[in-house]
C-alpha cells in the first residue's frame, strides 16, 4: 500500500465513524421523539435496532486493527487510528444508553410525573447538543470546541443533581415509588450520554496535541 493510498484509507476510516456519529445522533433525536410523546412502539423499535450500531463499532474495530497491523503507522497517523476505534467505542455505549433509557422508558406510567419528564428533556437536550458538536469537533479537528464542549458537561450534571435531590423529596402517596426509581435511572443515562461527548472531546484533543487532557 502507497502512502497515498494509505492516507485515503485513513480518511475513509474517519468518514466512516463520521456516518456511525451521524447514525447514534438519530436514535438519540428518534428517543426523545418517543420520551415526549410516550411513544412505546417506536421505543422498542430503537431497542431493536441496536444492533447494527454494534455492527458498526465491530466493523470499525476491524478495520482499524487491519490498518494498524498491515501499516504498522507511527505518531500522528497512528493516534487517528487509536482514536477512531475510541471514538467509536463510546458511540457504541451512548446507543446502549439509549437504549437503556428506552427500556426504562417503556415500564414507565404515561401520566407520572410530567414535571421531571420535561426536566429530563431538558437534560437531553443538552447531551444530544454535546454529542453533535463533539462530533463536529473531530471533524474539523477543532480543540478549541472541543474543550467549550466539556465544560457544558458541568451543566448537566448540576441539572441531574437537582434531579434526584427533588425525586427523594416527592411526598404524593399516589407516585409509585417505581416510577421515581426509573426517573431517576433515565436521568443517570442521560448524563451518562453527556459523559461519553466529553470523551469524545478529549480524544479529539488527543488526536491533534497527542496529550491526554481530563476535560472534566
Amino acid at each position: 500500500m502507497t502512502i497515498r493510498t494509505f492516507h485515503s484509507q485513513l480518511d475513509y476510516v474517519k468518514q466512516e465513524l463520521l456516518t456511525m456519529g451521524n447514525k447514534v445522533e438519530e436514535v438519540i433525536a428518534e428517543m426523545k421523539e418517543a420520551f415526549e410523546s410516550d411513544n412505546k412502539a417506536q421505543m422498542e423499535m430503537l431497542i431493536a435496532e441496536d444492533s447494527a450500531i454494534n455492527q458498526l463499532e465491530l466493523d470499525m474495530h476491524d478495520k482499524v486493527t487491519l490498518l494498524i497491523s498491515k501499516q504498522q503507522p507511527v505518531a500522528t497517523d497512528l493516534r487517528k487510528l487509536i482514536v477512531a476505534l475510541k471514538i467509536s467505542s463510546d458511540l457504541e455505549r451512548v446507543a446502549d444508553l439509549v437504549v437503556d433509557m428506552a427500556k426504562q422508558s417503556i415500564r414507565m406510567n404515561k401520566h407520572s410525573l410530567p414535571v421531571y419528564k420535561e426536566q429530563l428533556l431538558a437534560m437531553l437536550r443538552i447531551a444530544e447538543d454535546m454529542i453533535t458538536k463533539s462530533l463536529e469537533a473531530y471533524e474539523k479537528s477543532d480543540i478549541l470546541m472541543a474543550q467549550k464542549i466539556a465544560l457544558t458537561d458541568d451543566k448537566v450534571d448540576t441539572q441531574y443533581g437537582d434531579l434526584i435531590r427533588e425525586l427523594f423529596k416527592v411526598e404524593d402517596a399516589s407516585v409509585e415509588v417505581d416510577q421515581i426509581t426509573q426517573l431517576a435511572f433515565i436521568g443517570r443515562y442521560i448524563e451518562r450520554i453527556a459523559d461519553y461527548a466529553t470523551n469524545i472531546s478529549e480524544w479529539v484533543v488527543y488526536e491533534v496535541n497527542g496529550k491526554h487532557f481530563d476535560l472534566n
